[in-house]
């Protein structure tokens, strides 16, 4: 594995963890599992959400140095059929204010890496930081694969309504819907109706370099609702 392929492999774990875990790398080595919630990966850095009195924030403001442990989401083809895990170290640092839409006050906290070692099948692979901080990777494989299943899982009626509208199919007619893959350059759709499963690629206007331009994308090209 070159050094650029593991950026990019742990930059994809980061983007779609099966599970993380969060701790505080000081003498009590205090894990925060029930006091945060993941948001996003920011460039490669882990960003959690978390009340202003919770532990995980006294921590942040206190500068206490982390570990993110991360199990892979990937799936089977890009794994390799490996067992892939990534482990992250770091300071905390507090960054702002998280949404406020359920009536509670949230802080957001990132763990800034000062190391990255990815765990293939048990076997540690050092990531170089300037390689996993690059910001070409942020349409990795990982974000693309969680990018997809987003959609499948929370904008199925949507996608429906959207490919009865792009292929002329009447709605009532449709069983299901779904992204198979989505890329930099389009999309792979899927949907099930009375006479059978079909299949069919969308490509976009010009191939997309960032997470906004790939939402524009995919909205133009299946629908509005879409986030």
């Amino acid at each position: 594995m070159t050094p650029t392929e593991a950026a990019v492999l742990a930059r994809s774990v980061l983007s779609c963890p099966d599970a993380i875990t969060l701790r505080v790398s000081e003498d009590r080595q205090t894990s925060l599992d029930d006091d945060y919630d993941v948001t996003c990966d920011v460039h490669g850095a882990p960003v959690f959400s978390a009340c202003e009195d919770s532990a995980l924030v006294t921590a942040a403001r206190g500068g206490a140095g982390g570990v993110v442990e991360v199990s892979s989401g990937l799936s089977h083809p890009a794994t390799g059929g490996r067992r892939i895990d990534l482990f992250l170290q770091g300071r905390l640092a507090e960054r702002g204010a998280g949404c406020a839409c359920c009536g509670e006050s949230r802080s957001l906290v990132a763990l800034d890496p000062t190391r990255v070692t990815l765990f293939c099948d048990d076997r540690p692979v050092p990531v170089d930081l300037d390689r996993f901080r690059d910001r070409r990777h942020v349409l990795n494989p990982g974000y693309l694969q969680r990018t997809a299943e987003h959609a499948n899982e929370a904008h199925e009626s949507e996608l429906r309504t959207a490919m009865a509208s792009t292929f002329g199919i009447p709605v009532r007619t449709l069983l299901a819907a779904s992204l198979l893959r989505v890329d930099p350059s389009g999309v792979d759709v899927s949907w099930l109706d009375s006479a059978g499963a079909h299949t069919e690629r969308l490509d976009f206007l010009r191939t997309v370099s960032s997470p906004q331009e790939l939402g524009e994308a995919l909205r133009s090209q299946l629908h509005a609702g879409l986030c």
